[in-house]
Formats: C-alpha cells, sequence, structure tokens
C-alpha cells in the first residue's frame, strides 16, 4: 500500500480567493470549529505497512509546548502532517447525488451529518407554537376531529387555540404531509432509475419545500433534457470532481483528455465539466439549502416591477380589409388595463414589506403582459455562500491551485446558474402563497361577520327586490319565515305624482296594512337608490299610517344565484325567480345565518381577488367559516332545516336528511342520547355534533307511539335509549362532559332541573366566588383535565354566567 504525506496548511497562501476566511467570521454552518481535515477531528487509528499504527490526535492549542517542539525538513510548525493511506481517504464521502459506490461508512456519515424532520417540527416552526401543541393538534387532526370540535372542547390540548389558528395550523399540516408525499415519489423514482445514493437520499428526506424537492428531481424527470453536470457525468469526470470537492487526492486534468471524445478535447472542456458536477452537487447539499434558507430570511431582497415592453403589432396583409374601429376599441381596452397598473410601473420595495394585495396584483399585471417583475437578490448572498463552501469544502483535504481555482469557479456559476433561481422562484413562491393566504383570510373574516349578524326576532318583514323594467318584486314573511304573499310593483321613478294617484302606493300600502308589517327590506341592487327615494318620500307623507314603517338596505349578493338553485326550487315549486330573491331578502333580514348557509359562500362578494386565489382553498376555507358559525351559534335539532344541519360539525347533507327523516317518522327529539338512533350517526359523529345540537322544551314534544310500535322499534334498534328530557341539552356542555357538571351542581346546593332560573345562577355565583382565589374550580372539585375546558375560558364571575 502506497503512502503518502498530506500537509494542510492554515496559512492564507494557500487560500487566497478565499481571504475573508482568515477572519473565521461565523456564519450558519454545520460546524464552527477551525479548519481541520475531517480526519483530524476525531482520534483515529490508521493502518500501514507495518505492523506500527499511528494516532492522530485533535492537535493541542498549548502555543508554549508547539515552540518547544523542533520543525522536520522544511515544513513550518504551524503545519499539520499526518499519515495516511491513499485508499481509505478515497472512501472518504463525497457529497453528490450521482451514483457512486455506497458502502457502510458513508451510509454512517450521511445518518449522522443530516436531520430528518417531522410534520410537527414544521408546523410548529412556521405557526411559530410549541412542538408539544402542534403534535396535540396534529393527533387530534388525525383522528378526523373538526375544527369547531377541537376549538371548543379540547382547549386544554391546543392552549386554547382560536378557530382562525387552528386552520392555519391545519394547512401547514396538508402542506407538510404534501411534501412528505412529493418526496416519496421523488425518492421511489430515483430509486427506480437506479441512481439513488444514501447521501441523496437523505437529501431528498431533508427537503423541507415542493421547490427544493423539484430542484434535487429536476435531473432525473423522464423526458427533461441532460443537465450540463449529467452530461460530465456521463464522460467520466464524476470520480475527479468528487476527488477536488473533498481534496482526497491529487487531480490532474490533463489526465482526462481524449481528443476522440467530444466533452474531453481540451483540458478546458475537462475543467468545465468537473465545474458543472461541483456546481450541481453544491446546488443540492443539505448545508447549503439549509444556509439558503436562513439567508433568505435577513437578505435585504427586492421586489422591482416596471412597465412591460409593448408588444409589437402584428403586420397585416394589404388586401386585407381591417376595421379602425376594432382597432380603436383594442387600444383603448388595452390603455384601460394598463392604467389600472400605473402604480407598479416604477415600483420597489423589500420583500418583507409588501403587501398582500400588491403582491396579487403584480401577479395580475404580470399575467396580463402588463408588468415585468423582477428579484433583485444582493450580492453579500453569494459572499456568504462562498465563505461557507470554504469552510465546508476547500478548508478540508489536499490543497493545490487547480482544486482551489475549480472550487471558486464552480461555486459562482452555481450560484449564477442554479441557486440564484433557486431562490428567486422560492421568493416568488412564498410571496403568493403568502399573499393568497391573506386575501382568503379575508374572505373568511367578512364571511363570519355576515352570518354572525344579529337577526331581527317577532318582526314580520317585508323584502323588496327592486328593478326597472320588470318592476319591484315583493315578498312577505311571517315571523317563523313563511311566506304570506307575493306581488310586482312598478313605481314612477321619473314622475312626481300623488299617492291616491299611484296603483304602486296603495299596492304596498294594502300589503302591509294586511299583515301588519312595519319593517322593509330593501335589496342593494340595481334601483336601489331610486326605491329608496320612493320609499322615503312615501313615509314623510305619512302614507303608510298608522303604521310606523321603516327600512333597511340589505345585501343581495348571491340572491338571484339562490333564487335559480335546486335548493331554492325545492323550497319554492313553480315560483317565479325573481319573487324568491325578494323572500330570500326578508328572510336575510330575520335569520342571517339561515339563510345566508344556502348560498355558497363564494356567491357572497366578501372579498377581493376571488379569482386569483386556489378555488378549491378558498372554497374550503368558506365552507370550514360556515360550519365554525352554524357550530357555535347551535341549532335546535326539532326546527332545523336541511341547509342548517349538514352545516353542523360532524353532519353531512346525507346525515341531515337521515336526522329529517327520522324527526317525521318519530316526532320530536326529546334528548341528545336519541341522535345515536339515526342511521348513519355513530360514536364519532355523535361526539363531534352532539354540543352543538340543541333540545329546546318548546319544540321538544314527546311523540305518543303505541305499545306495539314501541317494541318493534326497540327490537330493530340494538339498544334502547331513554327519552327523558336532560335540561343539560339546552346548553353547549359536550353530553361526555355531563357527569363533571351534575357533580358540580350537586356541591353548589341546587338541582339541574333548576337550570337557568335566578335562584340556580344566584347558588353558583356564590360557590365559585367562594373557591380560594388562585385555586382552580377543577382542581378544587376534583374534575378531570379533559372536562374543565370551560373554566379557562372564562374569569371570574362570568363564567357562571356563560358556562349554563
Amino acid at each position: 500500500m502506497e503512502e503518502v504525506i498530506v500537509i494542510l496548511s492554515d496559512s492564507d497562501e494557500d487560500i487566497k480567493p478565499f481571504e475573508s476566511l482568515s477572519k473565521k467570521r461565523k456564519i450558519d454552518s454545520d460546524s464552527q470549529d477551525e479548519y481541520e481535515p475531517l480526519s483530524v477531528k476525531k482520534t483515529k487509528k490508521v493502518k500501514t505497512e507495518g505492523t506500527k499504527t499511528i494516532k492522530s490526535e485533535k492537535p493541542k492549542k498549548n502555543r508554549t509546548a508547539a515552540k518547544e517542539r523542533k520543525p522536520k525538513a522544511t515544513v513550518k510548525s504551524t503545519a499539520k502532517e499526518i499519515k495516511v493511506v491513499k485508499e481509505e481517504i478515497k472512501n472518504e464521502p463525497a457529497l453528490t447525488d450521482a451514483p457512486s459506490s455506497s458502502n457502510p461508512q458513508q451510509m454512517q456519515h450521511a445518518e449522522t451529518y443530516f436531520e430528518e424532520w417531522t410534520e410537527a417540527e414544521l408546523v410548529a416552526e412556521v405557526q411559530e407554537i410549541e412542538i408539544k401543541i402542534a403534535q396535540n393538534v396534529i393527533r387530534l387532526l388525525d383522528e378526523e376531529n373538526t375544527i369547531p370540535f377541537i376549538a371548543r372542547y379540547r382547549k386544554e390540548l391546543t392552549n386554547d387555540m382560536s378557530p382562525e389558528k387552528l386552520r392555519d395550523v391545519k394547512a401547514s399540516y396538508e402542506i407538510a404531509k404534501s411534501v412528505k408525499q412529493r418526496a416519496s415519489f421523488v425518492r421511489n423514482n430515483i430509486t427506480k432509475l437506479g441512481k439513488i445514493t444514501p447521501l441523496l437520499e437523505q437529501c431528498i428526506r431533508c427537503a423541507r419545500s415542493i421547490n427544493e424537492l423539484d430542484h434535487i428531481y429536476s435531473p432525473y424527470k423522464v423526458g427533461s433534457k441532460n443537465t450540463l453536470a449529467v452530461r460530465a457525468r456521463q464522460l467520466g469526470l464524476d470520480e475527479a470532481a468528487n476527488a477536488i470537492l473533498n481534496g482526497s487526492w491529487f487531480v490532474s486534468s490533463e489526465t482526462f483528455v481524449d481528443p476522440m471524445k467530444k466533452g474531453l478535447h481540451s483540458v478546458k472542456d475537462v475543467e468545465l465539466g468537473i465545474q458543472h458536477i461541483i456546481a450541481d452537487i453544491i446546488s443540492k447539499d443539505k448545508g447549503v439549502l439549509d444556509l439558503l434558507r436562513k439567508l433568505k430570511e435577513n437578505a435585504g431582497i427586492f421586489l422591482e416591477t416596471s412597465k412591460a415592453r409593448a408588444t409589437r403589432e402584428r403586420k397585416t396583409d394589404s388586401t386585407k380589409d381591417v376595421k379602425k374601429e376594432a382597432l380603436s376599441n383594442n387600444h383603448k381596452d388595452k390603455a384601460y388595463i394598463e392604467s389600472k397598473f400605473e402604480n407598479y410601473f416604477k415600483f420597489s420595495a423589500p420583500v418583507k414589506s409588501v403587501k398582500p394585495y400588491q403582491v396579487l396584483a403584480i401577479n395580475r399585471g404580470e399575467n396580463l403582459k402588463v408588468l415585468s417583475v423582477k428579484i433583485n437578490i444582493p450580492d453579500w448572498v453569494l459572499h456568504h455562500l462562498m465563505e461557507f463552501c470554504g469552510r465546508h469544502w476547500l478548508c478540508k483535504g489536499m490543497s493545490y491551485p487547480l482544486r482551489q481555482r475549480l472550487i471558486e469557479q464552480s461555486i459562482r456559476d452555481s450560484y449564477t446558474r442554479l441557486i440564484q433561481p433557486l431562490l428567486v422562484r422560492q421568493v416568488r413562491y412564498e410571496l403568493s402563497q403568502k399573499a393568497e393566504h391573506a386575501a382568503v383570510e379575508v374572505f373568511a373574516t367578512n364571511l363570519k361577520k355576515l352570518l354572525l349578524l344579529p337577526p331581527v326576532r317577532g318582526k314580520t318583514v317585508l323584502g323588496i327586490d327592486p328593478g326597472f323594467q320588470n318592476g319591484c318584486k315583493m315578498g312577505i314573511t311571517s315571523c317563523s319565515g313563511s311566506v304570506l304573499a307575493t306581488d310586482v310593483i312598478y313605481p314612477p321613478f321619473d314622475r312626481q305624482i300623488h299617492p291616491n294617484s299611484d296603483s304602486s302606493a296603495r299596492k304596498l300600502r294594502d300589503l302591509l296594512v294586511k299583515y301588519k308589517c312595519e319593517l322593509i327590506a330593501l335589496g342593494n341592487g340595481t334601483g336601489c337608490r331610486e326605491t329608496e327615494s320612493y320609499l322615503s318620500d312615501l313615509i314623510q307623507k305619512g302614507w303608510f299610517s298608522p303604521l310606523d314603517v321603516k327600512f333597511t338596505i340589505v345585501c343581495e349578493q348571491g340572491a338571484s344565484i339562490y333564487s335559480c338553485s335546486p335548493i331554492a326550487q325545492k323550497e319554492f315549486p313553480d315560483t317565479d325567480p325573481n319573487i324568491i330573491s325578494a323572500v330570500s331578502l326578508a328572510r336575510r333580514l330575520q335569520d342571517p345565518l339561515g339563510e345566508l348557509v344556502k348560498v355558497e359562500p363564494k356567491h357572497l362578494g366578501v372579498g377581493m381577488y376571488q379569482h386569483d386565489v386556489p378555488e378549491k382553498q378558498l372554497s374550503a376555507t368558506l365552507d370550514e367559516v360556515v360550519v365554525e358559525c352554524v357550530s357555535f351559534v347551535g341549532v335546535d335539532v326539532n326546527t332545523a332545516s336541511h341547509c342548517l344541519l349538514r352545516k353542523i360539525a360532524g353532519l353531512n347533507s346525507s346525515r341531515a336528511e337521515k336526522i329529517i327523516e327520522w324527526r317525521l317518522a318519530n316526532g320530536s327529539f326529546i334528548n341528545r342520547q336519541q341522535l345515536k338512533q339515526v342511521k348513519g350517526i355513530g360514536p364519532k359523529t355523535f361526539e363531534q355534533c352532539a354540543g352543538f345540537i340543541r333540545i329546546i322544551p318548546e319544540t321538544a314534544q314527546k311523540r305518543n307511539i303505541n305499545t306495539d310500535g314501541g317494541s318493534s322499534q326497540c327490537k330493530k334498534q340494538k339498544f334502547c335509549i331513554d327519552d327523558t328530557e336532560n335540561p343539560l341539552d339546552r346548553t353547549w356542555i359536550h353530553p361526555e362532559s355531563y357527569f363533571v357538571a351534575l357533580r358540580f351542581i350537586a356541591k353548589c346546593g341546587t338541582v339541574v332541573e333548576d337550570l337557568g332560573k335566578p335562584v340556580f345562577i344566584s347558588k353558583i355565583c356564590n360557590t365559585v366566588t367562594a373557591v380560594v382565589p388562585g385555586t382552580p374550580v377543577s382542581q378544587k372539585y376534583y374534575i378531570p383535565r379533559r372536562y374543565s375546558s370551560w373554566s379557562s375560558t372564562h374569569r371570574s364571575g362570568t363564567k357562571c354566567n356563560t358556562f349554563w
């Protein structure tokens, strides 16, 4: 076996391209130790030809001892001299994604070098929450728990997380799962090609985004063109590139010159091929990707936009007849579109300060070919990259001019050709993701406010859908929302006539007086202002006396779409859709939540850039908001419509139909436990929906069942459930916590039958105020933490009122 002497110098003369390394700046890297060879860092026995063994130990930092030692030959005292075997140096692991001989030593090195992430770690990092909380939320989501159920009944596991935050965590978890699935797909495909290596597999496992995985997978895609690195590897330059990058052994580029092969004609071609391989290795290295991820957060990256170059007008044949009017209209339309983006013709701002609506506007302008977008990355990113690569590769192994020059050129080539475009793609992707998320959140917030508008109870309401040519459609509804009457009037908007001579005024007054209606819901569509002036004039003249008539303007977004939907046709058969719109406006004032759930959320017009965000993401978020609102408000299971029941957490359209069918066949529900008798509602579904369903005594009437019918039904059911009333079914206390509530009520010296009465509330408040300050109620009364989540929400005296 041949012995070689490797001298690794610490002087700055051997690393002139990396003079900044002498400052020893500690940036993000895998190791912050001094630059030492890999074989010097750990005590290790190396075999030689004879029986002697040499121990290579980490050099001591005792300067006095170093001075006493005499240098050998011409080697400086600061130099580190070790004896190594050439074959063992060749087996040092190389950071490459190309096919190479895998061995246990290389796999062991890969396992110690890389750290694979988990979904909980990524979610905790992105959402800035504790890992334990992230694990709890992920476990709850994997158990098919709904967000309303988690937010209300599992607060102790989520640290009292709001529904909005839970939706964000869920979205991050979905992204993390998609990255894991994509990584598995990439790993399997590369394995089928026979080009997988241990380090490449670890790089795939450690990738934290789809962009990083696509960057790694791009050379291996079926049908993709061979990259420069792949072509160089096909010429047999892979081993030389790894040796130069890791400093394993001395490489001479002249030995690879082959005039008969294209790409190896000269030394310049050989060095260029080696440079392409090293650049590819650097761009896909896990440490480099981690460094870029951190530099991207701290770098002053700017987003710049300018007006796109005007497209050249196509030359038309002189024989064709071109209409000048059409050309002028096209120019006007183009000028009108460009005028909307004038604020972005000379726009420049740091990516951290760009607003979400600005990103969406810039993306739209770029898609319309009005704007040109550029991501400006500062040069100091390259500087830090060169420092990191120098500490990671150049300062380890052999040192000679060819290696230093090729590595420096490879770093610059990798940055310009591979890393910088990757950073640009990542920045643009993250900006678009944040902007789309913000737009969806605006939709969700506005929709929640709209759904939770206070209803107008106990009033008969007249809904008017204004119009000109087709007239103003009217629909009057009772206190319960049933339709009493419908009609159409044609107000004389452009004429000033006395109400006695106006047939529309007389018809309107007769309708209001007949049903004693004093409230009008006017839609805000076409003709709203004219109809508003018309009604104001009639009210000022006292035309509706002795009724004190008032009117309010109601948003009619989605009313026309609902009037033509199958739900409306089923509810109002053989009715004009225009009349259905008027009835819907009246009901929106009486019960906004119950009426707006019939319309698809995206048709309610509660946000901007609706067509610039993913439709699937928008629809899913808005549906979750509707379910959240309906669940938190609660519904009376004996009177709720199909549209409301299907929006309860844990229920869907088919289960809602089964509940209504059971209600029609067996009468009203007496308690929550009877929901288990409905087909399709198992233990998990009951757990999710039971807390959001109310049993109101006024609507829960006991059904009259004869003895035969009752016995036959019990035979069909797997079990018979008691049909006695439970006052706790009126509250939002979950059935799983009933035994805790009953124990607490007994401790307070009252009974559950007095629930809601002043005496009951007084005793509860007196007991709560008697608790020693600082001692939780759950601890004083031995309430398990799982069932005491209500105590962490409401503080002091307000606890007892809200709890019941």
